[in-house]
């Protein structure tokens, strides 16, 4: 932001972490639903698939994919 605003942005502008927190958790929250309703809404089947990986630090992650027509 700091770079963006060529320097002229001053802390009173910035959003607190436990802001910007919040504001994550509230999107995330309203999208999980809106997924969880279009999946219940779904016509037919639902196809799921998955992938599993590792970086080289060793992390482990895991991807879930649901296909499914509204």
């Amino acid at each position: 932001l700091l770079y963006l605003g060529d320097g002229k942005i001053d802390d009173t502008e910035l959003p607190h972490h436990t802001k910007i927190t919040q504001m994550v958790l509230d999107e995330y929250r309203r999208e999980y639903n809106r997924a969880k309703d279009d999946i219940k809404n779904a016509l037919g089947r639902i196809s799921m698939t998955t992938d599993l990986w590792s970086d080289p630090n060793r992390d482990s992650y895991m991807a879930v994919t649901a296909h499914f027509m509204t």
